[in-house]
């Protein structure tokens, strides 16, 4: 299903980056029977065995209501916090199987660093989806300068070399996606050149935004 399919790229830094304490996403099934749910398998990081493993399984509707991927995320940041591991209501692969009610089971908050994420693989999925590169701007890096700042650098038709565009991740970042690419190709008093970063021709600052 597509909401699933959404959910896949989201979870995949939880291979290698904690949702909480030592628990990290080990895999994502789909459910059983065509049913409108989600199994996520959390453990330690070297986790592979099953006997080391808990199956917690999300439905992605309630009622009318969707459950996005980030939800789900929240969701299991918010159990794997609480410690120990909890009994299932069954037993799938050698995995406890835990039934997640979304009504109840409140989200833990997004951190600066989900939310930078967001805003680079937005960017990113702009381009992969372009299949000629004739994205413009093109995005051809990043570096986060703090916990809630990232440098995003440019190629632009018409501007010699790489325009970087320092951004928060707070705030709208939907409008603030929306705007980049004309305000990247925006005019050139708005931008200064860092002499201590040799990647770019010149900086845009939108930390305001």
């Amino acid at each position: 299903m597509r909401d699933q399919a959404d959910l896949i790229p989201l979870v995949l830094q939880h291979l290698h980056a904690p949702l909480a304490g030592a628990s990290y996403v080990r895999g994502v099934l789909p459910a059983p029977g065509g049913a409108d749910a989600v199994r996520v398998a959390v453990g330690p990081v070297s986790g592979v065995e099953a006997g080391e493993l808990t199956l917690y399984e999300i439905p992605l509707l309630v009622g009318e209501d969707g459950v996005t991927a980030y939800d789900v995320i929240g969701m299991l940041r918010t159990l794997c916090g609480e410690g120990g591991r909890p009994a299932g209501a069954a037993t799938v692969m050698g995995m406890p199987l835990v039934p997640v009610d979304p009504a109840v089971v409140p989200r833990a908050d997004e951190t600066a660093v989900d939310r930078g994420l967001r805003l680079v693989r937005t960017l990113v999925r702009a381009t992969c989806f372009d299949e000629d590169h004739s994205t413009d701007p093109l995005l051809h890096g990043f570096l986060f300068l703090d916990q809630d700042r990232v440098r995003l650098y440019f190629r632009a038709d018409g501007l010699p070399g790489v325009t970087a565009a320092d951004v928060r991740t707070t705030g709208a970042l939907t409008a603030l996606i929306s705007a980049l690419p004309s305000l990247v190709r925006g005019e050139a008093e708005q931008m200064v050149a860092d002499d201590g970063d040799p990647h770019c021709a010149r900086v845009l600052d939108v930390t305001h935004w």
